[in-house]
């Protein structure tokens, strides 16, 4: 009995630590960028402080990719496709970058007309 109690509290447990950064990313303040060790440290919304790494999920559908000196590469999922999103980090100051990949809408290509009109 006391084996189940500890596993059910332990998928409990668990299952709220996932649920804590399902919160929208204007709450999740981004405080500090270790481009050596590749890690960063952010407060969520419920106000604890996490150090993430690449392939760590900050938000609902939003993972880092990539942290390098003063920004965070973060890819979002969403109903259009993949988002790639930018984190500057600038001593006090946080910018985020939205870049959305949408395929290319160029002219309509038109062969040119060579030669002589053909009269019937």
């Amino acid at each position: 009995m006391n084996r189940t109690f500890f596993v059910s509290f332990l998928f409990a447990a668990l299952l709220s630590a996932t649920t804590v950064f399902a919160a929208p990313l204007d709450k999740v303040q981004f405080i500090k960028v270790s481009a050596q060790d590749s890690k960063a440290v952010v407060r969520g919304a419920d106000g604890k402080m996490q150090v993430i790494k690449p392939g760590d999920i900050v938000v609902e559908n939003i993972t880092v990719k990539e942290i390098i000196p003063g920004r965070i590469i973060l890819e979002e999922k969403t109903s259009k496709g993949v988002e790639t999103l930018i984190v500057r980090v600038d001593g006090a100051k946080t910018r985020i970058e939205r870049l959305r990949r949408q395929p290319d809408s160029g002219p309509t290509l038109v062969a040119p007309a060579s030669g002589t009109p053909v009269s019937k």
